[in-house]
């Protein structure tokens, strides 16, 4: 297999899994909010599931902390592709990457 084939099939498996971790981030944003406004609509006490609650934000937590290190990762395997002459795009299904907008003198006051 060529250098550029098992790059091709990396790059598809990483954007694989960064999907996947932003999916868990955002089920699990979800079943956190869920779970804050059914004990409100239930009028039931500020410490009543509070405890599962807080494991919930925990586990929110680490899957921020495995996108971070997916996102090096990411940056990790540029290099190496690089290194191997493969650029840093490959075939299939491309997301176009945000650059940063430069934050006007306003914006950076406010």
């Amino acid at each position: 297999m060529s250098n550029r084939h098992v790059g091709v099939r990396i790059a598809r498996r990483l954007q694989t899994a960064e999907h996947a971790v932003d999916k868990a981030l955002i089920e699990t944003s979800a079943l956190i909010q869920a779970m804050i406004e059914a004990r409100k609509e239930a009028g039931y006490a500020a410490d009543v599931g509070q405890t599962a609650l807080l494991h919930m934000v925990r586990g929110l937590t680490r899957l921020a902390e495995a996108r971070s290190a997916v996102v090096e990762g990411h940056e990790g395997l540029a290099v190496v592709a690089a290194r191997q002459g493969l650029g840093a795009r490959f075939d299939g299904p491309l997301e176009e990457k945000t650059r940063p907008v430069p934050l006007t003198p306003v914006e950076i006051a406010a």
